[in-house]
């Protein structure tokens, strides 16, 4: 059975097969377990934080838990390269449905907190989330931000409200051939601008 089984059961099996360093444990949370069904549920994160999900001890827990967990990676990230800092981040996944996004929303949400400028991209062009999950509209995105070249990037970012240090670029119209954007010197260009111009700490990409 041991030869049959290729699963990573625990985190320090991950680091030995990889030989590379962990950064984080993201623990399961319960709490979150049908977010996928409901993609709106987490539309209000402020009174999501308060609601009635997290009104026993045992939920605030979880909560409590997850967001150390988050801060720790934040952490952990920062002492990678603790000349220059990191600036961007990309968080993506092996297969569809693995939790990427919902990672990417609560991280973004931690570090918003924490007083960290944070910019959250919405880079799946095939199948965006992030506008469903935060209860935003995708009128215009990266894609669209990535074909008219009259467009800037604050024509495309928008606040997410209640949290002044967290902006989202939702993925816009879905492209025909979204490989060719993505590798693109425009995404690279606006990439730099929006760098350059130091508004934001991390930029998070889903």
């Amino acid at each position: 059975r041991d030869r049959m089984d290729h699963v990573f059961h625990f985190p320090g099996e991950v680091s030995a097969a990889t030989k590379l360093p962990l950064l984080g444990h993201i623990p399961h949370v319960s709490i979150f377990k049908n977010l996928r069904e409901d993609k709106n549920q987490i539309a209000d994160l402020k009174t999501f934080d308060n609601d009635n999900k997290v009104s026993d001890k045992k939920d605030r827990y979880q909560r409590f838990f997850y967001q150390e967990a988050f801060r720790n990676l934040y952490t952990s990230i920062r002492f990678l390269n603790s000349n220059e800092g990191i600036k961007t981040l990309l968080i993506t996944s092996s297969i569809p449905k693995e939790g990427k996004t919902l990672i990417n929303v609560l991280l973004a949400k931690t570090l918003s907190e924490l007083g960290v400028k944070t910019l959250l991209i919405d880079s799946d062009l095939r199948k965006p989330s992030i506008h469903y999950r935060l209860g935003l509209n995708n009128i215009l995105g990266l894609s669209n931000l990535l074909t008219d070249l009259k467009l800037t990037p604050e024509d495309v970012i928008q606040n997410l409200s209640n949290f002044k240090d967290w902006d989202i670029m939702t993925a816009g119209t879905i492209p025909p051939d979204p490989t060719r954007l993505l590798g693109s010197n425009r995404l690279k260009n606006i990439l730099d601008e929006i760098k350059s111009s130091n508004k934001y700490d991390v930029i998070l990409f889903d």
